[in-house]
């Protein structure tokens, strides 16, 4: 028989099991609008996201947005618990949005929300919309950063004199400082040479550097890239790397000062972290082989390359916000994401199977200011694989085409500096995806049946133009309508599921006009019904 806990234990330890339960029954009943509740349940959340339990601190608050009436703490909450967990930025932006106007704080402020806001606006790129939440805010180190980080891509004149004025304002902090090495480093990317204000501020920042180094000692190998004195940088460098477990993105620097070899930059940059996720830039990769002078070197790194495990990303506009997501097993293809707007939903995510694309999710562009997502499968049959598709199911409705009729090619691939590891890229030549090309390229779509339950219907199309739809209740067909030019004329239907089609339906002759890309989902305007023998 196993020991039993101590009573004493055991009555201590039953509130901290009932907390959330007792938390949640409260909100199941009729507590929603209680400020007092409300605030005990806020007050649960903050210990469950300081405890690092942000699934379930998610959960109960996605539960608990009724809550948000009477407390912007629950709404604040569920935006942290919701950047933390990785969902949409536009998911963030509404809890913030509900958290700011109710405006009832306890455990928060406004200046919190608006802060957060204001962050994720700048990693979206709304920058002009970033920059007028920051005017409301109040002057803070973070308030400036943000701020910076809106103005350099936004207003780079003016971020130059906002940068003097915050080094000016804050010259212990560090934040500032970063923003304006990534300034320089994108500059340099651009090929351009740093005018007189850059330079006169490039000097302030090195002479305050001895101060800020110990707050940020990544600085060391930020700073190095941009110092005259290769001695003092290389010292610096190499002070870094003595005390601090170096950083991937520290690698080019070191190495191209000589603090350390080829050796050593190859096995610390495919060398995974200590978590055991491993993912690299592809301007860093770039960077390091750029820098390799031995062929031997070189072998080696293509060598790691070509079984890489883990993710490579692409940050386009060197934002700190990568666009482009490719995960790899094995040097083999497993999952590729393009996110445009960086707002944390993919406009294309594709799934690889043994390195072949296998299936992909596409954002279709905005129709009647509604954005649907479709799944698209590409044939997997050997010799009829990608581009060709086998189906796409959008909103309920299968799109299914001819084999080897329909094509899409979202991605080109490109063979990494000969390693034989290929990287996706999305082909900007790749015609946009809607329900129009769909309903233009396949020859049949099938949906749930309206009319029977469990049913499902067979539109049949020409060229999109509707010929033919039918209504099947597993093996047994119900229902068969017949179309000219594209509109629906009559139909028959076995209403008692007997076998027989003894019901006839005429459609009007007034048709409301449609799109292409709607005309297979008719409109059911029945003119008459009658019974009908089989017979004409």
């Amino acid at each position: 028989m196993k020991p039993r806990a101590p009573a004493c234990f055991r009555v201590w330890l039953l509130p901290l099991v009932l907390l959330p339960a007792v938390a949640l029954y409260s909100l199941d009943t009729g507590a929603r609008g209680d400020s007092a509740m409300a605030a005990r349940y806020a007050q649960w959340a903050k210990d469950a996201v300081d405890q690092g339990r942000w699934t379930e601190a998610l959960a109960g608050l996605e539960r608990a947005q009724d809550f948000a009436d009477v407390s912007s703490d629950i709404s604040y909450l569920l935006a942290l618990a919701r950047s933390h967990e990785n969902k949409s930025r536009t998911l963030v932006l509404e809890a913030l949005d509900r958290a700011l106007a109710v405006n009832r704080w306890n455990l928060y402020s406004g200046e919190d929300a608006r802060l957060m806001k204001a962050e994720n606006l700048v990693d979206m790129r709304a920058y002009g919309k970033a920059l007028a939440e920051l005017s409301g805010a109040a002057k803070s180190p973070k308030q400036a950063v943000l701020t910076l980080r809106a103005l350099m891509p936004y207003r780079p004149e003016e971020f130059r004199r906002y940068m003097t004025d915050t080094l000016d304002r804050y010259p212990r902090e560090t934040g500032p400082v970063r923003v304006f090495f990534a300034y320089l480093g994108n500059e340099n990317a651009a090929g351009h040479n740093p005018g007189k204000d850059d330079l006169e501020l490039l000097e302030l920042v090195n002479r305050r550097l001895p101060v800020l180094l110990p707050k940020d000692p990544e600085l060391a190998w930020m700073a190095a890239p941009f110092m005259r004195d290769s001695a003092e940088a290389k010292r610096l460098v190499s002070a870094y790397r003595a005390i601090h477990t170096p950083v991937p993105a520290s690698l080019p620097a070191a190495l191209r000062l000589g603090v350390i070899d080829e050796e050593t930059a190859i096995e610390e940059l495919f060398t995974p972290a200590d978590s055991g996720a491993n993912t690299l830039d592809l301007t860093l990769l770039s960077d390091t082989w750029d820098l390799l002078r031995t062929e031997e070197s070189r072998a080696v790194f293509r060598r790691n390359l070509s079984a890489y495990t883990g993710v490579i990303i692409e940050d386009g506009d060197r934002d700190g916000i990568p666009e482009n997501s490719t995960e790899y097993s094995g040097g083999q293809l497993v999952r590729y994401a393009y996110d445009a707007d960086q707002d944390g939903n993919p406009e294309l995510a594709v799934d690889f199977d043994a390195g072949v694309p296998e299936r992909a999710v596409v954002l279709i562009p905005p129709e009647a200011g509604a954005r649907l997502s479709a799944e698209l499968l590409w044939e997997q049959t050997p010799g009829r694989q990608y581009p060709a598709v086998l189906e796409v199911k959008l909103d309920g409705v299968s799109y299914i085409p001819r084999p080897m009729e329909f094509y899409y090619s979202p991605l080109a691939f490109d063979e990494l500096w000969g390693s034989g590891l290929l990287y996706p890229r999305r082909d900007p030549l790749c015609p946009p995806l809607t329900r129009r090309v769909l309903v233009s390229s396949v020859y049949k779509v099938e949906r749930p049946s309206l009319e029977f339950k469990g049913g499902i219907e067979v539109v049949e199309l020409n060229n999109g133009i509707p010929v033919r739809a039918r209504e099947y209740v597993g093996d047994l067909m119900v229902s068969e309508t017949e179309f000219l030019r594209g509109r629906p004329q009559l139909q028959r239907l076995d209403l008692n599921l007997d076998g027989r089609m003894d019901t006839v339906r005429h459609f009007r002759r007034s048709y409301r006009p449609k799109e292409l890309e709607d005309l297979w989902n008719y409109d059911r305007d029945i003119d008459a019904v009658s019974d009908w023998d089989g017979e004409y």
